[in-house]
């Protein structure tokens, strides 16, 4: 089947254009996505969701330099985050979360919980053990794999 990486990099950051769902943001976030290394092809895979679209895309070193440089530009964080391993239940609100940016992002890392906005999804990974990710340190996850 391939390789699913077991920590993802997940970023928050605010969007310049405010589209009016902005106004429930906290923190500066309005808006969440992630991305991981693929050591076994040497390349990052980010998965984000955009307007009722799932963007899931394969960049090379160069370019997740340029998106870390747009998410760092617009008030952005990132965290360093497992894959979370909860029981999921049949139940708890997943009509209300389906279409978000925060859904996918917990979806992919096995969060079961009835968080909404990509604040509330930073608050729950800090809480759970996720750290931040230091901007510079893909530079030596690519050096890495050519020694």
């Amino acid at each position: 089947m391939g390789y699913f990486p077991k920590e993802w990099l997940v970023f928050f950051y605010d969007p310049p254009l405010e589209s009016w769902y902005h106004i429930f943001r906290k923190g500066g976030m309005a808006h969440c996505g992630m991305f991981a290394f693929d050591h076994t092809k040497n390349v990052w895979i980010t998965v984000e969701h955009i307007h009722k679209r799932l963007d899931v895309k394969i960049l090379s070193g160069e370019e997740i330099s340029y998106v870390i440089d747009y998410i760092m530009n617009n008030k952005g964080v990132i965290l360093r985050c497992p894959l979370q391993r909860e029981k999921f239940k049949l139940f708890q609100g997943a009509w209300l979360r389906e279409n978000s940016c925060v859904t996918v992002i917990m979806r992919v890392l096995g969060i079961n919980r009835l968080i909404i906005t990509p604040h509330g999804l930073y608050k729950y990974l800090v809480n759970n053990g996720c750290k931040k990710w230091e901007y510079l340190e893909h530079q030596n996850t690519e050096n890495q794999q050519q020694k």
